[in-house]
């Protein structure tokens, strides 16, 4: 017996929880679909940095989960999405397996930003 857990968890999920998502694949045109949003934090170390002392950091990547089914094509690095009203290029996809993916995002409105502190 197979469980069909896109139908029978996602589906439901991406209908209590999800948020309009406009998404744009690299090679053109524009979906909306369901997904839900998240920014979870994510400890790195700075103590693995040479010459620094020992602590820890925390940042906080915005992610989004989405159902596949939703799209007729699989999600890549370097496309855009905009969610709550914040336009998003996708930095790594995560697929779960179960029919949905992860995508840990970038902010592209400030993507080409300077460096603070490195003239430009």
């Amino acid at each position: 017996m197979s469980i069909d857990f896109d139908a029978l968890a996602l589906g439901p999920c991406m209908g209590t929880f999800g948020e309009d998502i406009v998404y744009q694949p690299a090679a053109g045109g524009s979906y909306t679909i369901t997904g839900i949003p998240d920014v979870p934090y994510k400890p790195a170390f700075a103590d693995q940095i040479d010459g620094l002392t020992p602590t820890n950091i925390i940042s906080d990547d915005a992610v989004v989960g989405i159902q596949l089914s939703q799209l007729p094509f699989t999600p890549t690095q370097g496309d855009l999405l905009t969610m709550r009203g914040i336009l998003y290029r996708v930095r790594e996809t995560q697929p779960d397996g179960r029919g949905g993916m992860l995508l840990t995002l970038n902010n592209a409105d400030h993507e080409n930003d300077p460096i603070p502190g490195n003239p430009s």
